[in-house]
């Protein structure tokens, strides 16, 4: 066994059902815990040097246990406001057709989504993708972008008009 193996396994057979235990307790669930921690110590044996020069590397697992956990959380908020925006926006479904019948008709509707998408202004367009498909919050879009969150969100909803406006015959 390499270094690095070493100190992991006795980094991990130190901490492991500890940081099972916190994160079970925060979380109230077993398997989350357990998706947690797993990923957790992914994270570590990737950041393995920081954490053998760390002088308290036990305590940096518990703080990365836990920042693990809250981004796992924000990550299915994240998938939760998206879900919870669709059914309150079901007017905005655009309802593509069985590939298997008309093969045509579902190439003509994703080009027809991505030239509306083109055609929003540069700015607008890429606040949009961020928002949309990268999945960042309005938040974090506006500190990566050193813009106010009230901007984002009003480039967000801009590009939301403009497509459902462009979209409109592919709509229910």
């Amino acid at each position: 066994m390499t270094e690095n193996e070493l100190f992991f396994k006795k980094l991990f057979n130190e901490t492991h059902a500890k940081a099972f235990n916190f994160i079970k307790a925060l979380s109230r669930d077993e398997n989350i815990a357990y998706e947690v921690v797993q990923i957790c110590f992914i994270k570590i044996w990737g950041n393995i040097d920081k954490f053998k020069q760390h002088p308290n590397p036990k305590a940096l697992v518990f703080v990365s246990v836990k920042n693990t956990f809250l981004d796992e959380v924000r990550k299915q908020n994240r998938v939760n406001s998206l879900l919870t925006s669709m059914e309150d926006h079901k007017y905005l479904d655009i309802t593509l057709p069985d590939t298997s019948e008309d093969h045509s008709s579902f190439s003509d509707t994703l080009k027809a989504v991505q030239l509306s998408l083109e055609k929003l202004p540069e700015h607008i367009q890429h606040i949009y993708k961020l928002y949309q498909f990268e999945e960042f919050t309005p938040t974090e879009i506006a500190k990566n972008l050193k813009l106010s969150v009230t901007t984002i969100r009003e480039n967000i909803e801009t590009a939301k008009t403009m497509l459902r406006r462009d979209l409109k015959k592919f709509r229910n």
